[in-house]
């Protein structure tokens, strides 16, 4: 892997956990974090796991694999729902865990090229003390949720 120039700013990281993937946005972009029992699962939107409430509206939800296919269903170890903007709206991401990482630094390297995928939220790669991690942001997840959920 190449490695890339780092950033200059030390910012605050959501540390996305979801099996093995450990997803990376800035803390900033993650609105607020609900409960997977605060999921109302009842006629959930096309593609979606159900809906999350979050400034008095419902926003739909959707459950992701560590490779980043969208899932039918709410796996057991899926506890948390990340919510994310999305133009005008937001939307929910499940996770097993989120941890916010207070000046975040780290050395990034372009993707490997057989993650060089089109459409790709995957940035690029970063060390953090825990490992590696594909850090992304929600426009660009929201994006590829969007062209995920169209062309399925």
């Amino acid at each position: 892997m190449q490695q890339i120039a780092p950033d200059r700013l030390n910012t605050a990281a959501a540390l996305i956990k979801i099996n093995s993937l450990n997803l990376l946005l800035p803390q900033g972009e993650i609105r607020t974090l609900e409960s997977s029992t605060d999921i109302d699962r009842a006629a959930p939107a096309l593609h979606s796991v159900g809906w999350a409430s979050y400034m008095q509206k419902h926003w739909p939800v959707y459950c992701l694999t560590e490779q980043l296919a969208l899932m039918n269903e709410i796996p057991p170890e899926r506890r948390a729902c990340a919510m994310l903007s999305m133009g005008a709206g937001f939307i929910g991401i499940m996770c097993d865990d989120l941890t916010v990482i207070k000046n975040f630094t780290a050395q990034r390297f372009e993707l490997p090229l057989a993650m060089k995928l089109n459409h790709t939220p995957v940035l690029y790669l970063a060390e953090y003390e825990k490992g590696v991690a594909c850090v992304s942001n929600a426009g660009k997840l929201t994006a590829y949720i969007e062209r995920l959920v169209l062309n399925a």
